[in-house]
């Protein structure tokens, strides 16, 4: 009897201790294949079939799909030009120039992976199909729980979110044209908790 349950709690260790492991790997091998532009990152190759094995687990997890490399890129960002993360309470003007993209779309999301899907029945993302620009191609869109006139990317609740500007039919879908593109700056204007 002791010695089924020594290999009980031995079998129990090893599997919590295997689970951790492996969910500590995902979670630090963020940065496997990651291009880095300003405050925005993308994995440009994590759709691919030939994607690394960590790319895939982080996929698993959240739950999202991902564009392939011949349909796309993600760009996701968790922070304001200021460095601090970026939260769902707070009013943010996100600026800049059209990415070389046949269309792309804009979306707020929880940290976990959920689409955040603001009240009043607005939509929770935009495209650039229905976006207001200024002559020179620029645009400047809201994004906040405030209704604004002009682009407005409505947000609810509170707590932190993450930005994530897809680029569809795009030539910086690979990883040297991703890094070489200019992307919107996110400036925060003003938060409800201070």
């Amino acid at each position: 009897m002791r010695f089924t349950v020594l290999v009980m709690v031995a079998i129990g260790i090893a599997l919590y201790l295997g689970g951790w492991s492996a969910s500590w790997a995902v979670r630090q091998s963020s940065e496997i294949g990651t291009v880095v532009v300003g405050h925005w990152q993308a994995n440009p190759f994590s759709g691919a079939p030939d994607a690394d094995p960590y790319s895939k687990a982080r996929l698993a997890m959240v739950g999202n799909l991902t564009l392939g490399i011949g349909e796309g890129i993600q760009f996701r960002s968790m922070r304001d030009e200021g460095g601090r993360p970026l939260r769902r309470e707070c009013t943010y003007v996100m600026a800049g120039s059209t990415p070389p993209s046949r269309v792309f779309t804009l979306a707020a999301y929880l940290p976990e992976g959920r689409l955040i899907r603001p009240s009043a029945g607005r939509p929770g993302w935009l495209t650039s199909n229905n976006l207001m620009r200024n002559d020179d191609n620029s645009f400047e869109i809201a994004v906040g729980p405030s209704a604004r006139s002009g682009n407005w990317l409505a947000t609810s609740g509170a707590g932190e979110m993450t930005l994530v500007l897809s680029l569809y039919d795009t030539p910086a879908s690979a990883a040297s044209g991703a890094s070489s593109l200019s992307l919107p700056t996110i400036r925060r204007e003003s938060c409800s908790n201070g």
